[in-house]
Parts: C-alpha cells; structure tokens; sequence
C-alpha cells in the first residue's frame, strides 16, 4: 500500500521547501478528465475529493491531481490567506520535463520509502504520484504499466536529496505545475444551509396542513422504472462500432506530414457524447518553417493553435461517430468475442483486457421504501477495459469485433516504432476502451 506521507494524517501529500520560496507536492491524486471542460470538470472532481489544492494538465487529453495540502503553522496559515503559498506538482514538474513518450521513474528517499511517478506524452498516468514502503510494491506497478505501455521507458533509479534535487524539479516550475486552490464552504456557511432547511420544512408543514384529503399513490411499475434506469445508462454510455472508429481514422489521412518545416508527431482523439475531438500534434523542425505556413495547409473546418515557438496543435471535430447503448442487447457468447481477439494478436504488438466488473445501478425504490427486484429480462451488466496496440494497417481487423465497446481514446504515433516483424510500424496505433458484455 502506498505510505501516508502527509504533514496531516489525512492530506496523503508531502512538500518540500526549494531556497526560492516554491514548495514542491508530492503525491496527488490523478485522473483523466473525459467528456467537458477540463478545468469545470477537474473543479469538480477535487470539490468531490474535498481537496485543498488541484491542478489540470493538458488540452484535448487532460487530467486532474487533487490533495490535501496541509498549513504548517499560523505564520503559513495568515501567508496563505494573504499573498498565496507558490505550490508545484512535483509530478507536473515531471511531466513538463518529459512531454514525449511513456517515461516511468522510482525515486527512493530514506525513510519514507519510493516515489514512483510515471507520464504519457506529457499526462500523468492515474495510481502514479504515489509513495510505497518497499520496492517489491512498486515493481508490481511498474509491470502493470509496462503490460498497458510495452514502449515504457524506465528511468534509473535515483535518490531524492533536498540539498540537490534532480535538475526537472529545480527548472520546470511555471504557471502549468502550479495548484489552485479549492475554498470549501466554512463553519458559517453550513450553518445557513442548515437554517435554510429547516425553514423550508416549515413552511412546508405549514402548508401542508391545511388538506386532510389521502393522497392517491400511483401504481408502481418496476419493468418501467427499470427501463428508464438502463436508459439513462445508455443516455451516458455510447458505445463505438468499427465503421465509427473507421469515419474517425479516415480523418487522420488529411493531416498534412511534412508541412514547411514542420513535422507530424502524434494524433489523438477522444469522445464526446456522439461527437469525437482530434487533436494532431506538430513539431518545429527547421529555422524557416513559420507558424503561417503550418496554418496554410490545414484542412477546411480545422483549426491551429500554437503552444510555444517551436509546437503547433493542429484540432478538428468528427460528428455523428456513436450509437446509443442498447443494454438489453442479445447475448453475445464470451468465447466467441475473446477467440476474436486471440485471432488478431499476430497482427498487434499488444492486446489486453481486464477481468471485468459489475456495473451497478441505483434500484428504484417503492412507496415503502423497499428497492424493486430487477425484472428477469433485464439481464446484469459487466464490463472490462481493453486496450489495443499495433501497427496503423491492423485497425482494419476490427471489422469483426461484435461485443459494445466503449473507446475513449485512439491515438497515432508517427515515427517511434515498437514491436518485432510484421507488428512493427513507422506508424503505431493505441485504442483504450472498455468492453460490456451481459453477465448470464
């Protein structure tokens, strides 16, 4: 289990004091944020954690590190009220460091134990940013993540001294690696929420008196209420059939290569709702190649957006590439789905999948406050992630996968080829996702 390293025994973070007034967090907690604004849903995500401090990092693809960043005395708590404490995510320091590829890296600090961080084109990978009593636990991560990222580069092992730092926390502190804080609602807020319910059930009771006539109930319907639960879930769950991942691939082709200097380094797209945003990404490599030149060439309906002088993000829309789960589907036999996947391993360099678990949904409740038994035709859901990587010419494979899939991101490599033989490509392809199967 990871070590509680907090300065409080519920915070889960450490800080470090740098000689120029920055202090450095470790260990946050980091998801994705998929599906809306970055920066309302990781808001929303630390509100839920009752976070003190949260960072979001990234654009199209980004993530959110939430904690508990504990005040160490009055002198701290009247300076933060007044002029703001300077907090850097020691793990977006990393990442700002190491924005190309997947890098892992263990670093050990007596007594506390392994800091093990690990990043994706940039993106803190979620369950890293983590602290662990005994490299026995860490190694157990590092091969999980190694099974989903078989191109995961890991670093040396290193030390982490105060007196010197590595060189990625000492130079890579800006404006992107700095926490917001969260204010939560005080002591006196709570009391006016709570002042405002009471006087709500008062008026209430209030009005309420006057009728004495018995309130006719109606009739449960269990097979409806159940029916409107599965569709909410397929309201919010769409799923992805093959010619859909197809429409979405078929843009990539109109990324321009090699445009006045500039170089294609990486597509990724994701979904929204029916809708998938993409997202090419573009390096600076020649002194002539202009910004101007890049803009030139991008496809109608495209946009350009440039982070930097020698970066460029080149962004564009695929709409209507989704279709509505349907959650009372005919049943899809588990061997003949799996047996599909098996016969695609010779063309991919990986296929993996989870061992999958239920999806659980709130039962409705009936007038006595009993939860309705769920209907015989309404069978249990489970569902497993999976993840696919490979060369560019095998997506076409996905033809046949039959079973709902559920992808949430597809991502193209150019030029950092992995794998052996025929699963070797200039151009590598990674689909994440989740699978749902009906559990019999």
């Amino acid at each position: 289990m990871p070590v509680d390293l907090g300065l409080a025994d519920q915070s889960g973070t450490l800080l470090w004091s740098r000689a120029d007034g920055v202090e450095v967090v470790f260990g946050l907690d980091w998801s994705p944020l998929v599906g809306g604004e970055p920066s309302v849903l990781g808001r929303r995500r630390a509100r839920a954690l009752r976070a003190t401090h949260y960072l979001v990092m990234g654009d199209l693809a980004a993530v959110v590190g939430c904690g508990v960043v504990p005040k160490r005395n009055r002198q701290d708590q009247h300076k933060n009220r007044v002029s703001g404490r300077r907090l850097h995510a020691a793990a977006a320091m990393f990442a700002s460091a190491h924005s190309e590829g997947v890098i892992a890296a263990v670093y050990a600090m007596a007594p506390r134990g392994y800091w093990l961080v690990a990043v994706n084109a940039g993106l803190i990978l979620a369950q890293t940013d983590r602290w662990y009593a005994e490299r026995e636990e860490v190694d157990s991560v590092l091969f999980a993540l190694k099974a989903r990222f078989p191109s995961m580069h890991i670093m040396k092992t290193d030390v982490l001294d105060e007196e010197s730092p590595p060189e990625w926390m000492t130079r890579h502190s800006s404006i992107r690696t700095q926490l917001q804080s969260l204010v939560h609602p005080g002591w006196k807020g709570t009391r006016l929420m709570s002042l405002m319910l009471v006087v709500g059930v008062v008026v209430w009771i209030m009005t309420d008196r006057g009728s004495d006539r018995p309130v006719e109930l109606p009739q449960e319907q269990p097979d409806m209420l159940w029916r409107q639960i599965y569709a909410d879930f397929s309201r919010n769950h769409p799923v992805h059939h093959p010619d859909q991942i197809f429409k979405v691939v078929s843009t990539w082709h109109q990324a321009p290569l090699n445009p006045g200097g500039w170089k294609l380094k990486q597509i990724m797209c994701e979904p929204m709702a029916m809708d998938w945003y993409c997202a090419a990404r573009y390096q600076r490599r020649k002194m002539l190649a202009l910004s101007e030149k890049l803009d030139a060439v991008k496809p109608q309906g495209w946009t350009a957006e440039f982070i930097d002088l020698d970066h460029g993000i080149l962004r564009w829309q695929v709409l209507a590439a989704a279709s509505a789960f349907e959650p009372v589907p005919a049943s899809i036999p588990m061997k003949e789905w799996i047996s599909y996947l098996q016969s695609m391993t010779p063309v991919f360099e990986a296929i993996q999948i989870g061992t999958g678990t239920s999806v659980s949904f709130a039962a409705p409740v009936g007038r006595q406050g009993m939860i309705l038994e769920r209907p015989p035709f309404i069978k249990p859901l489970k569902r497993r992630t999976i993840s696919i990587k490979g060369p560019m010419r095998s997506i076409s494979t996905l033809r046949g996968l039959t079973i709902p899939v559920r992808w949430r991101g597809l991502q193209l490599d150019i030029g950092q080829p992995t794998g052996q033989g025929i699963r070797r490509s200039e151009l590598t392809v990674s689909l994440t996702g989740e699978i749902f199967e009906i559990s019999e």
